[in-house]
């Protein structure tokens, strides 16, 4: 037992130079983890809920390896709001689970307090990277996972060559992870910068800055914030079915999105993604109460199960969606996360 314990960090530090080696094969582990979720919905008792929870670990995993690749190659400078990130992120992947779970155990009653709960953690957690950690546009989720298929070779000679320049021109602090630049390589006096030193260009991240925020923009950002635990104040008041609530979280996105299109064109590749992101994302209306129980749902079935019935190969993907979007509408973080 003692040489079992013993050899516990060293297994961890082996798996941990094995993800950061092999990226795209640690990606393909986590995918099967996924499709594995997938495959156990229906077939089991309490299939529902176990699914989610591996779905759940699977993306927490996923994570958890990013910290590791990132770390050792550098593909994200360090911020004072990280930690804040990692645990809302780790929210936002596990609150499905945590919904359905509290509700087996305590009913609807336990459910909602569980929603409110997680809502108004995710609300205050991103006003305070918003305002004190001076993040520009909180994205969903607030450290969304590494492109691997981008991220060069580890053993390709200009990246590896790239590597040791950088390593060689910076150190990094132990407590707060950040990247110095070492006195010996700073350029002349006439080319330096304020900038913090940036990785060497393995980074899957855009290397260009997150345009600041003006007062119009931070106004919407501050809407789509507070957006989901209004919503939820007004479910309260008018039933979860009601046509109130719906209207006003799609008058808040709609304004919020019109707001900061103003600023778009300044706005950084992130910045420009994760609006977009947000746009997309009102195509989710269709499928919420009521709007889906009283336009959408004959519709969407009726061509959902056609497609299964004409294109064999879709039916893998529509089959399980039609038969499944009826029992989303019942999990409130399904259709109403953000």
């Amino acid at each position: 037992m003692s040489s079992a314990l013993f050899t516990l960090p060293e297994l961890y530090r082996s798996y941990k130079n094995w993800v950061s080696q092999n990226p795209q094969v640690v990606g393909d582990f986590e995918s099967l983890a996924k499709w594995i979720s997938y495959f156990i919905a229906g077939r089991i008792n309490s299939s529902h809920v176990l699914s989610e929870l591996v779905f759940s670990l699977s993306n927490l995993l996923v994570l958890y390896n990013d910290h590791i690749i990132s770390s050792s190659r550098r593909l994200r400078s360090v911020g004072s709001g990280d930690r804040l990130k990692t645990w809302l992120t780790v929210v936002e992947y596990s609150e499905v689970f945590i919904e359905i779970s509290a509700k087996r155990l305590w009913g609807d009653k336990g459910k909602w307090i569980i929603v409110v709960i997680l809502q108004l953690f995710k609300c205050i957690g991103r006003l305070k990277l918003l305002f004190h950690h001076k993040e520009n546009m909180v994205q969903n989720p607030p450290i969304p996972p590494l492109q691997r298929k981008k991220i060069r070779d580890e053993n390709d000679p200009q990246s590896e060559e790239a590597r040791i320049r950088f390593n060689n021109a910076s150190f990094t602090l132990k407590r707060s992870g950040r990247i110095v630049r070492s006195v010996s390589a700073a350029p002349p006096p006439s080319c330096r910068t304020w900038r913090p030193l940036k990785p060497p260009n393995n980074n899957v991240e855009d290397d260009v800055e997150d345009v600041e925020l003006d007062r119009q923009s931070l106004y919407a950002e501050v809407m789509y914030i507070i957006k989901p635990v209004l919503h939820l104040c007004s479910m309260s008041l008018h039933g979860q079915k009601d046509w109130k609530p719906w209207l006003l979280s799609l008058i808040m996105d709609l304004a919020s999105i019109q707001m900061y299109y103003a600023q778009s064109k300044q706005m950084s590749r992130r910045q420009q993604l994760e609006l977009s992101r947000r746009t997309i994302g009102l195509l989710l209306y269709l499928i919420r109460s009521p709007f889906y129980e009283h336009h959408s749902r004959d519709r969407l079935q009726a061509l959902l199960y056609s497609m299964s019935a004409n294109l064999p190969l879709v039916r893998i993907i529509c089959k399980p969606i039609a038969q499944y979007l009826p029992q989303w509408q019942d999990t409130y973080f399904y259709m109403w996360s953000s």
